[in-house]
């Protein structure tokens, strides 16, 4: 007959069953925790990040603003620049209305000493357009910066000339008394006119008169511009 397994073992067997079933379940516990513990550190660097790429996403689309400015305030400068030179070119050219002070020099023919010497040649007594055209440069000398005769703006390319009795100023025609205006500086223009042409038509006894005048209007240059020879590059 078999001998009964004493109540003691059987005690101690069932308590090591309780033991090892406790510390599996702690090991598992502690392994879950250290996993969601783990998770709950990514989601926080995840979050942290995501952050951190808003903060610089918005800096960027500022700095994006900012750049968009800097450009728009660069374009209107610019403009600003090519429109400020463009009308300078144009007051250059003789392109657009001036005003500024300046002289009027006013000749006529010598009425008086074609009728004293009505056997003399008349064309001793009338202006030619080689006295305009010496006075115009006297002025040019003497720092003109807009000229018009009878009204006719003159530029660079502009002619006087006579054409029978008659003088053209670019293609129109001027009659006496001749007005010439002229904008710059009244001194200078004034000395450089004595010294050259004007003495000799004053001595000639021809009409002359010379005003100063603070607030000069110039017409701008009507005719067209014409170029024979210069092309487009």
């Amino acid at each position: 007959m078999r001998k009964a397994i004493p109540t003691f073992l059987i005690i101690c067997i069932l308590t090591g069953f309780l033991l090892a079933f406790q510390f599996t379940t702690q090991n598992k516990n502690a392994s879950f925790n250290a996993v969601s513990q783990r998770n709950n550190n990514l989601i926080t660097i995840i979050h942290d990040l995501e952050k951190e790429i808003a903060n610089q996403e918005d800096q960027i689309e500022a700095m994006r603003a900012q750049l968009n400015d800097l450009q728009s305030t660069h374009s209107k400068g610019k403009l600003q620049d090519l429109q400020t030179t463009l009308a300078k070119a144009k007051v250059e050219a003789g392109l657009t209305p001036v005003v500024g002070k300046g002289i009027i020099i006013t000749i006529d023919d010598n009425q008086e000493g074609m009728k004293a010497n009505p056997n003399d040649d008349p064309n001793k007594y009338i202006v030619h357009d080689e006295h305009l055209l010496n006075l115009v440069n006297e002025l040019r000398i003497g720092s003109a910066e807009a000229i018009a005769i009878n009204g006719h703006r003159l530029i660079t390319t502009s002619e006087i000339r006579c054409v029978g009795n008659l003088i053209n100023v670019d293609m129109s025609r001027v009659a006496p008394p001749y007005e010439i205006r002229a904008i710059g500086s009244p001194k200078l223009m004034i000395e450089s006119i004595s010294m050259g042409k004007l003495a000799e038509l004053e001595n000639d006894n021809y009409p002359i008169t010379i005003e100063e005048s603070e607030h000069l209007v110039i017409p701008a240059y009507r005719g067209d511009l014409q170029f024979k020879y210069t092309n487009k590059s």
